[in-house]
């Protein structure tokens, strides 16, 4: 399946300790949606670039299966919860849901120095949000 390179991101110099993982995957019902959610996607991404307790990105697009996932590693649960709460992420969740066939959205704790991928830990996050 078609796929776009993950796009990372990592701040300069993250904070120590092994802070929170949060994976997100969200799959469109239709394919004509895919180029409008892929640019808010590139919005979502410069805001957690910027974003207080951000440590690190990384965002997947698979467009041909509607679907898209990122792995943030954040300071703290305050850390996700106030970037979750700013624009564009409130506005584009509201604006999107209604969108959306499937919706992922789990916490991890991280591993101090580790820098989470899509490929390590999308799995460990399907298994825990099926137990």
């Amino acid at each position: 399946m078609f796929s776009i390179p993950d796009l990372p991101w990592s701040a300069a110099e993250p904070a120590g300790g092994p802070g929170v993982v949060l994976v997100t995957r969200l799959q469109l019902r239709r394919l004509r949606d895919v180029p409008a959610f892929f640019r808010t996607s590139l919005a979502i991404r410069r805001q957690v670039a910027r974003s207080p307790g951000a440590r690190s990105l990384q965002l997947r697009a698979q467009p041909l299966a509607r679907t898209f996932t990122t792995v943030s590693w954040w300071d703290d649960d305050a850390a996700v919860r106030a970037f979750a709460r700013a624009e564009p992420h409130r506005g584009a969740m509201r604006a999107w849901r209604p969108r959306l066939s499937g919706f992922l959205n789990v916490a991890l704790p991280g591993a101090e120095g580790t820098v989470p991928t899509v490929a390590a830990t999308l799995p460990r996050a399907v298994a825990a949000d099926r137990a």
